[in-house]
């Protein structure tokens, strides 16, 4: 990283010389005005090779084939036909986060295979689950599944205030900015400080919106229309927590502007969004995908948001997802972490982490009974 300092008597004038000194990827990471006038503006430069760049080139692949290169699958096999299931969103509520009980089902093969086939798991993927779940010392499908899963994926759901600032990244219509709400909510509900910045200035209402849910929450809103905007928003707010008393817990939740990671001038701005938090206040990107999808789609979407840095992701619309196919292709093939997932459009209603036991409940449609 290289950092440079410019004095110039106005700041726009500054961020002109910041720009033709540094270029456009530099940001700006302080602004100091002087007693006597001027401004002294200092910018960074991330000099290390942009990986990302080099991915985005990459010939599309299709599931299959990764499935085959990753599993290794032996062939084929046919398929019973499954039985009629809940819907998804029937069942959420139902879940619990506490390993999962008897079920009182034997574990059987074509049990499982059914299930999967009725979520729309790809074949290469569904056997491969199968056959990891009937190495256990288990006659029960529920404790197979839910262990099979819980080593197959990473879960890794987000704190309630997380330490460093969380920015929300994802597809048109996935639900970010209710997602944002909802981390909020939580946030202030756990007697946690809350602070939303918003980045949207593409999307028309994408202001008012999240003006309304800060009055809603009585959390504030910033609002920041550049990178260097919310770079000196983040400057601050750094400022700010570092005299704060030891024991205040303030999280920091950033919406953005919905993005189609396949088309390289859009994902290429989201990647120095994204860099640019990660540099001022390691800020995490966290991808919100809704549920539904199709197998290939989402995987190639979760593979595209991982290449710009995205470690984990929160699964919204499950209430009106069909199947969860797409969604566990999609970890299988990006390795991205179940964080939390969302049923409900309501905020009360939030957000549920994501475990293996209620991941294995939505896939099976049985209820696990609650502790008492």
């Amino acid at each position: 990283m290289r950092l440079r300092t410019f004095i110039s008597d106005t700041m726009e004038e500054a961020v002109v010389q910041v720009r033709e000194a540094m270029g456009d990827t530099a940001i700006i990471v302080s602004s100091l005005e002087g007693e006597n006038g001027g401004f002294e503006v200092t910018a960074a430069l991330d000099t290390r090779a942009n990986s990302y760049e080099e991915a985005a080139t990459d010939e599309a692949i299709s599931v299959e084939e990764i499935l085959n290169t990753k599993l290794n699958a032996n062939k084929q096999r046919d398929i019973p036909a499954a039985p009629a299931r809940d819907h998804p969103g029937e069942r959420i509520n139902d879940a619990q986060s506490h390993p999962a009980e008897h079920s009182g089902h034997f574990l059987e093969e074509s049990t499982l295979l059914a299930a999967l086939e009725e979520q729309g798991v790809p074949r290469l993927l569904m056997e491969a689950i199968t056959a990891d779940a009937l190495k256990f010392d288990t006659d029960d499908a529920i404790v197979a599944l839910s262990r099979t899963l819980e080593t197959r994926f990473r879960f890794d759901p987000l704190p309630v205030a997380p330490k460093h600032p969380v920015m929300l990244v994802g597809l048109p219509g996935s639900g970010k900015t209710v997602t944002i709400a909802k981390l909020a909510a939580r946030a202030v509900i756990d007697g946690a400080l809350a602070q939303i910045i918003s980045t949207d200035a593409e999307r028309t209402g994408a202001s008012a919106q999240s003006d309304a849910y800060g009055e809603l929450l009585n959390v504030s809103v910033s609002h920041a229309e550049t990178v260097d905007a919310m770079g000196l928003l983040l400057d601050q707010r750094a400022d700010r927590t570092s005299i704060e008393a030891a024991d205040t817990r303030e999280a920091c939740f950033i919406d953005t502007a919905a993005t189609n990671p396949f088309l390289h001038a859009n994902a290429k701005l989201l990647k120095r969004q994204i860099d640019a938090a990660s540099l001022l206040s390691a800020a995490e990107p966290v991808l919100v995908l809704a549920a539904g999808g199709d197998a290939r789609g989402m995987a190639e979407t979760t593979q595209a948001f991982a290449k710009t840095g995205v470690s984990r992701m929160i699964v919204t619309q499950l209430d009106i997802a069909r199947r969860l196919g797409g969604v566990i292709a999609a970890a299988e093939i990006s390795g991205l972490a179940f964080a939390q997932i969302s049923a409900t459009p309501y905020l009360a209603r939030g957000l549920v982490s994501v475990t293996p036991q209620r991941l294995t409940h939505l896939i099976l449609g049985e209820p696990i009974t609650r502790k008492k």
